[in-house]
């Protein structure tokens, strides 16, 4: 059961998504891997909330400090693949709810520097 308090929270989680994803799109490429990681860390937080779980119990899953999971939510650092893949598997959750918002923008991908065919 999900308390109004966590009803304010996704809301206000909403709120920011929606800021990061309009930003990405005029963003630098550098801006735009800070964006990204912003990005990831507010999903992660949302679904986190939506399941009700602490940071701590999010934390022993992935076998980090809660600490680290306050740093992957607030893009302090980026949360490892090895580590979205471990959150996925552990709350059900697809990859899809972490990247699919990101096909509504127009931007093209880049790797190292160079446009991706």
């Amino acid at each position: 059961m999900i308390t109004d308090s966590q009803v304010r929270n996704i809301s206000l989680i909403k709120q920011r998504l929606r800021n990061c994803l309009a930003t990405m799109n005029g963003a630098s490429q550098k801006d735009q891997e800070s964006k990204f990681y912003e990005y990831i860390g507010i999903r992660l937080r949302q679904r986190r909330i939506e399941l009700g779980y602490t940071q701590t119990k999010v934390a022993n899953k992935l076998r980090v400090t809660f600490q680290q999971i306050q740093k992957y939510e607030k893009a302090k650092n980026a949360i490892p693949l090895s580590k979205l893949k471990i959150f996925c598997e552990a709350t059900s959750t697809d990859w899809s709810y972490f990247f699919r918002p990101l096909n509504s923008l127009d931007k093209k991908i880049f790797m190292n520097g160079r446009e991706n065919d």
